[in-house]
């Protein structure tokens, strides 16, 4: 193993990153960067099937073409190609850094496993078992849930001892993380409009209505406080939007709270869902008011044994590399592992460059980064299937 991390073309990594930056292909429309990505994968030996579960965002499945043993063990690497709806300027090289929109989330990861195939392919060293990558293109909320992951566990037989999505940790093991749901509740009373001074003095403020909604969260996330969950932290509710009213003498009809709901692995997201819905229903009849809730999954939470072969696998990897002992932890921040797991039933974990300028004004990817990460990929893929 050692004499293949020399064999590591960076210059390469970096032009293929490059590459993929400059097509800004946002979830909803991903044909451009699944095109060129479909083209790098096949040049370092994989053969790519296509779905379009999603209207305009193809589902990539590359199968590394050199087994020998295709009834062994099968990997799969995962990773998004759609990138947040956020402007930046144009790629560029500076400092030992890759800057972009996409550089670190997570287009540095998807040139990582691009080189890893391509040392793996000159190094002639045999794969005893099946080794899948898998791009997908609604990862990227508001845009995309997830939902061409969704449309894959349900309408393909993919079965897979193990898997990496390559985002979410560096530093770290995620044995476990949180589901997360978007909600936005409208108060909605009877009558239009109206100037404050002309409206009866009985009708119900919503604005009056959304502070006993905000009071009934918080008196909840002081509860969830109470309720650690291992190895994560605690649930919570977390309001980011308040809207009512368009002129400050007039009684509006309307006001709104969106926000973020996140939930326990092992919690249902029909139950959390059931429980707002209820405590919304006990406040709207108190005011005499419609109160309606749109709670939308984001992704659900998941668990994996601290002692899997897979979490052991990578953190003999990570150490190889290293010399470093990588810690198990859960995390609040949800990652594509989620629907792998709880979908398809197939342990994962996350692994990938370090992400702390994801969704920043300023995106960048360090090349160090990039090449370590490259090298743990290679020494996990040697671990895994040579257990």
């Amino acid at each position: 193993m050692p004499d293949l991390y020399k064999q590591t073309d960076i210059e390469l990594v970096i032009n293929n990153l490059l590459n993929l930056v400059r097509i800004q292909d946002h979830a909803g429309d991903t044909r451009e960067i699944a095109a060129l990505y479909e083209q790098l994968l096949t040049e370092v030996g994989f053969n790519v099937e296509t779905y379009e579960f999603i209207p305009n965002n193809p589902t990539l499945i590359g199968r590394f073409q050199r087994n020998t043993n295709p009834d062994g063990k099968k990997l799969i690497f995962n990773g998004h190609m759609d990138v947040i709806p956020l402007d930046h300027r144009a790629p560029f090289v500076k400092d030992g850094k890759v800057y972009g929109r996409g550089t670190c989330d997570m287009k540095g990861s998807l040139a990582c496993i691009l080189e890893a195939a391509r040392m793996l392919h000159a190094s002639r060293d045999a794969i005893n078992g099946e080794w899948i990558v898998i791009a997908n293109s609604m990862h990227e909320s508001p845009g995309g849930r997830g939902e061409d992951l969704y449309a894959l566990a349900e309408k393909i037989d993919l079965k897979a001892d193990a898997a990496i999505v390559m985002e979410g940790a560096t530093s770290d093991c995620t044995i476990a993380q949180m589901g997360s749901a978007t909600f936005h509740i409208v108060v909605e009373r009877e009558g239009d409009p109206s100037h404050q001074l002309f409206t009866p003095i009985e009708t119900p403020h919503p604005i009056h209505v959304m502070a006993d909604v905000i009071h009934a969260l918080e008196l909840e996330n002081k509860y969830l406080n109470q309720q650690a969950i291992e190895d994560i932290g605690y649930a919570s509710y977390f309001i980011g939007h308040i809207q009512s009213g368009s002129f400050y003498n007039q009684m509006p009809k309307y006001a709104s709270v969106e926000g973020v709901r996140r939930y326990g692995p092992d919690d249902d997201f029909e139950a959390v869902k059931h429980q707002m819905e209820e405590r919304l229903a006990t406040i709207a009849d108190k005011h005499g008011v419609r109160i309606h809730l749109e709670l939308t999954k984001v992704r659900d939470g998941y668990r994996i044994a601290k002692d899997h072969p897979l979490v052991t696998a990578l953190q003999q990897s990570v150490k190889q590399v290293t010399k470093v002992e990588i810690p198990l932890t859960g995390k609040k921040l949800v990652t594509d592992a989620g629907i792998f797991v709880k979908e398809m039933g197939i342990p994962t974990v996350c692994h990938g460059p370090d992400q702390r300028t994801a969704h920043g004004e300023i995106e960048y990817v360090e090349i160090s980064e990039l090449e370590k990460t490259i090298n743990i990929y290679v020494q996990f893929i040697h671990e895994f299937f040579k257990a």
